[in-house]
């Protein structure tokens, strides 16, 4: 820090959030800490994280349309969203827990494993609850399994058997019951769940639901809308889909947010970055298509309506099978991304859209099944990243632990902390021990990339990371109210903290002392960063280079002969008396001998005096420049 004048601080920031379900209870107060202090201009998420960033971005829109005066009431978002962990631990209409339960709900003919599910997650706290679930909603199967186990035995006990005898039965009988249990369950998991998008809940209400505006996705359809002020936005418009029109991405683009999200594609094996891309570098929407059933299963009319109406321009006819082409990106609403990202495996419906498989011999469109973003990447921090930063990229980051006692919260408190991995323990012996030893090399080949991302420099002082023990958050449908509100605490600690470190000191805690770890050390980091893995990748591309000059395979030759995607005017590479290139092929060649200029320049220096190499003294590790695919 240049201790002559006060540091700079950051008045605007992007924000990422990892995946984790209910986890995700944790960032409605560390958001609405963030918004005090900075302008959200980028916010991601994967699943859980996602509805936080979609709601994060929904209430940045709603305060700049009203300081815009596009609206005449504030909808004052952020204070929406401070409430939303107060209104969660309400009791649910249906009096089946609290509303965060309550936007679970399964499909009918699921309801008796989804008990059943719900009661074993909370067996810890309410052992007794899965024997009653199952007895509840499996006793005609525990019963006749009860008869049929129990078989002959049953005449002669009841005739006067002794104790070994009923003893003997009751244990026939029992096996018999929970046969029939499980068997009734493999017949739900078989047929109705494949049935409702493998899943026991659609994220929709049922035909009968007494609340139905608590139910996932029309919630957040409504809460969305309410956060930006879309009802007032939309009122004087004479259509009336405009009328009923849901957030788009359109709408917060041209308000200067940029919302993106993470689904992965099952049938393709392969992650998509939300919205489609749909520009000169990537175009994905374009092969991609909804069915109007289909989707009227998972979405509320008025979205399903919209998305008809706003279909992208056709390239061939209008079709009659009730496939509609996907909407162009800024048309496509805000829900129906989050829905894609939240498709948590078997507990939400995976999400269909219609493409063709252009490797088959049959051209026709077949479904293909997107579900949960987090099995591709569970905490996208790389999404806003660019060569430099002009403003912070804040990363909420989930972990675990099992001391309920100790710290949540954690921030590297010097440049050197957080560079080591927190370590996964596990039983190496008993019935629990490869079922752990599973669960953590599935989580492993889920988080490696984020995991090791989280250790760098240049990310590991922008990551807050929140702490969760074996009963918090996940896939704990059931938290009662308290435990809630704790959870959110953790996520209000996290970013206060955030502002401390990067944002305006008017905006700081009373009594809050400067730190180092703030935005002047992140820009000094990332600028040291970027600095030394542009000349190890300068080095070598000058060792290729010069490895295969003047051979067969020399790269010049591409500058002159024709090859597969050949440069425009080849051959003609002379520099005219302006110093201008002729043509691309001359200007591509002029770039790469710049490179090699450079990367020789750099290594002489090194050579003649060394330290003043631009990577020695930067932050390790120093991470590697690579080719990657746009997700």
């Amino acid at each position: 820090m240049n201790d002559r004048r006060p540091p700079v601080f950051a008045r605007e920031c992007d924000l990422v959030m990892k995946g984790g379900i209910t986890s995700g209870i944790v960032y409605p107060l560390a958001i609405s800490e963030i918004a005090k202090a900075f302008r959200l201009r980028s916010i991601g998420g994967t699943s859980a994280g996602a509805i936080a960033a979609a709601a994060a971005a929904a209430a940045e829109l709603g305060r700049q349309r009203y300081l815009a005066g596009e609206l005449s009431e504030d909808p004052q978002g952020f204070a929406e969203i401070e409430r939303l962990p107060c209104q969660l631990c309400l009791p649910a209409t249906e009096c089946r827990g609290t509303r965060l339960l309550a936007l679970f709900r399964p499909a009918p003919a699921l309801r008796s494993l989804f008990d059943s599910f719900t009661a074993a997650l909370d067996a810890r706290r309410n052992p007794l609850g899965l024997p009653r679930a199952l007895l509840a909603h499996y006793w005609r199967a525990a019963g006749v399994g009860a008869l049929l186990g129990g078989g002959p035995l049953w005449p002669v006990a009841l005739h006067g058997g002794n104790p070994l005898l009923w003893l003997w039965l009751l244990g026939c009988a029992g096996i018999g019951a929970l046969t029939a249990i499980g068997w009734r369950m493999l017949r739900q998991i078989s047929r109705e769940m494949p049935a409702n998008g493998f899943a026991l809940c659609s994220g929709m209400p049922g035909p009968d639901d007494q609340a139905p505006d608590e139910v996932l996705t029309p919630w957040l359809t409504e809460y969305l809308d309410r956060l930006c002020g879309q009802r007032q936005a939309c009122a004087s418009n004479a259509d009336s889909i405009e009328r009923e029109r849901p957030l788009t991405f359109g709408e917060l683009r041209r308000h200067g947010i940029d919302l993106q999200m993470m689904t992965t594609c099952a049938s393709m094996a392969r992650p998509f970055r939300l919205p489609f891309r749909n520009d000169e570098k990537v175009r994905e929407n374009n092969q991609f298509h909804f069915s109007e059933s289909e989707f009227g299963a998972l979405f509320p009319q008025r979205v399903v309506n919209w998305m008809r109406a706003r279909q992208r321009p056709a390239q061939q006819g209008e079709r009659s099978d009730g496939l509609y082409r996907l909407p162009l990106p800024d048309d496509l609403p805000v829900v129906v991304a989050v829905r894609m990202s939240l498709s948590f495996p078997l507990l939400l419906s995976a999400m269909p859209l219609h493409a063709v498989d252009y490797r088959s011999d049959d051209r026709r469109l077949e479904r293909c099944w997107f579900t949960d973003g987090g099995i591709a990447s569970n905490f996208p921090i790389h999404f806003f990243d660019q060569a430099l930063p002009t403003r912070p990229t804040f990363g909420l980051d989930l972990g675990s632990t099992e001391d309920a006692d100790g710290p949540r919260v954690h921030f590297p408190a010097r440049n050197g902390d957080a560079r080591l991995a927190y370590w996964r323990r596990f039983p190496q012996t008993g019935l629990g021990a490869l079922g752990s030893f599973l669960r953590i090399v599935m989580n492993v080949a889920k988080d490696w990339n984020h995991e090791t991302l989280s250790l760098l420099p240049g990310f590991r002082d922008r990551i807050g990371l929140i702490q969760l023990t074996r009963e918090e958050g996940g896939l704990n449908l059931t938290m009662p109210a308290e435990r809630i509100a704790r959870l959110t605490e953790y996520g209000r600690q996290a970013g206060i903290e955030f502002v401390r470190r990067f944002g305006d000191p008017a905006c700081w805690p009373a009594g809050a002392e400067p730190v180092a770890m703030n935005w002047e050390n992140h820009q000094s980091i990332r600028l040291r960063l970027m600095l030394a893995s542009v000349a190890e990748q300068l080095a070598s591309l000058e060792r290729a280079y010069s490895t295969l000059a003047h051979t067969p395979e020399d790269y010049r030759r591409f500058f002159s002969e024709r090859y597969s995607y050949p440069f425009k005017g080849l051959g003609n590479l002379e520099a005219d008396a302006n110093g201008r290139y002729p043509s691309q092929a001359a200007l591509a060649l002029a770039q790469l001998e710049a490179l090699r200029e450079l990367s020789r320049l750099l290594e002489e220096h090194a050579l003649e005096r060394p330290g003043v190499h631009p990577a020695d003294g930067a932050p390790k590790p120093t991470p590697e420049l690579k080719l990657r695919p746009r997700v």
